[in-house]
């Protein structure tokens, strides 16, 4: 059919120069971009995906930011901790120093006054130890840190307090050695040996404190031998002390504390003679006999000792002494404890660095690989888009001659109208 209104071929023609010139558009938009999705039409699943990739790989590069703060919070702390700990060795060195009988009152004194100063220094270092202006070691220190992409992937860092009011808790030593009664009251007036000690895990007796009767027999023949006398009678106590025949040194076989008295006396006894003086006995009580017997075993001493348990308050680094050869003892138990918990502290804070450590290498990896991800499916193939650019060059020049070609050929029609 022969006609001039509607032209197939240019109808043809045009529609395939347009399509060439569209695709030709978006291969030069995606080789300018280097993206292979510029807008949700190229690619609206992948362009899904992509957003939800794109967020886990934001949040997973904050979450190693926050990670490295955790590794500096570690750090800051650590670093302090090992300044106390230095502290905690010297006043240790001070303590032993001060067990060594050779000091006078001025000497430990003097031991005492360098132990408060660094008593002071631990809390000063305490409470002003921060990072970004947050207290570290105050106690008050017990935070999260966002250590991943999801709520769950936390890792909670939690520093206790180095105050020394706070540190080397003790109820009970673990041994307390006896001491005379200090009371002066008249009412505790008494021909027995009454003694003193702070509850403890062991409690020991050495004949320093005997009576001066012991020490005038003992002093004739320093020889002889320490047993107990009358084991279930009076000295029923006896049962709770080991006993060293050749010093005389009694030693509790089990924790001793206030308010439970040994077999023969309790708390509740009515005073008598197993208590000593007229008043209520109110901690607990024991009563040892023990006899002291000469080479020649025709001159005997027996000795009665009344032993009561004061109670021992619960006593901190804060309560540190070192002005007697007894509270040196002490402090060195204490800054034992002292030192263990620092040590502690140092220790867990290293295991949550190596933690946070490790943390950023696998969160680093994860980067990595999601980047990877996202790349494959929103860059560019340059060698593909290239190729396809090119073709489609080539489509629409050709789609623009035949269009050309169509044009040109209505015109044999007018032949016909000659």
């Amino acid at each position: 059919m022969t006609m001039i209104n509607t032209n197939v071929g240019a109808l043809l023609a045009r529609t395939y120069a347009t399509r060439a010139a569209e695709r030709m558009q978006t291969a030069m938009e995606r080789l300018s971009s280097g993206k292979r999705i510029n807008n949700a039409a190229d690619d609206a699943a992948g362009l899904a995906v992509a957003n939800k990739m794109q967020s886990q790989l934001g949040g997973i590069k904050v979450a190693i930011r926050n990670s490295q703060d955790g590794i500096s919070v570690t750090q800051t702390a650590d670093g302090a901790l090992a300044e106390i700990s230095k502290l905690v060795l010297r006043m240790r060195e001070l303590a032993v120093q001060m067990q060594n009988g050779i000091y006078t009152a001025q000497d430990r004194s003097n031991a005492q006054m360098e132990v408060r100063a660094l008593l002071a220094e631990i809390d000063k270092i305490s409470n002003n130890t921060q990072y970004n202006k947050v207290n570290l070691l105050d106690g008050t220190y017990d935070q999260t840190i966002r250590a991943g992409n999801t709520n769950a992937e936390t890792i909670r860092l939690s520093i206790g307090s180095t105050k020394t009011a706070d540190t080397a808790k003790i109820t009970n030593f673990a041994v307390e050695k006896a001491i005379g009664h200090t009371s002066t009251s008249p009412s505790r007036a008494n021909t027995q040996n009454e003694l003193e000690v702070f509850e403890a895990t062991s409690v020991e007796v050495d004949t320093s404190v005997w009576s001066t009767a012991f020490t005038t027999s003992f002093n004739t023949d320093s020889l002889g031998t320490f047993s107990f006398t009358n084991a279930g009678g009076t000295g029923g106590d006896n049962a709770d002390f080991n006993l060293d025949p050749k010093t005389g040194k009694l030693t509790s076989k089990a924790a001793i504390v206030s308010g439970a008295g040994g077999s023969g006396n309790s708390p509740s006894d009515t005073p008598g003679a197993d208590n000593v003086g007229t008043a209520a006995v109110t901690n607990g009580q024991f009563q040892v006999q023990v006899t002291y017997t000469h080479r020649n075993g025709s001159t005997t001493h027996v000795e009665t000792l009344q032993i009561n348990v004061k109670n021992k308050t619960e006593t901190t680094l804060e309560d540190l002494k070192v002005e007697t050869t007894a509270d040196a003892g002490r402090a060195v138990e204490t800054l034992d404890k002292a030192l263990e918990e620092v040590s502690t502290a140092q220790a867990k804070l290293g295991a949550n660095q190596n933690r946070f450590t490790h943390n950023i290498d696998y969160l680093s990896q994860g980067s990595m690989l999601t980047e990877q991800a996202v790349g494959r499916i929103m860059d560019a193939d340059y060698a593909v888009e290239t190729s396809e650019l090119s073709k489609q060059q080539i489509l629409s020049q050709a789609a623009t001659s035949m269009l050309a070609q169509a044009n040109v050929s209505k015109q044999g029609v007018i032949a016909l109208l000659r």
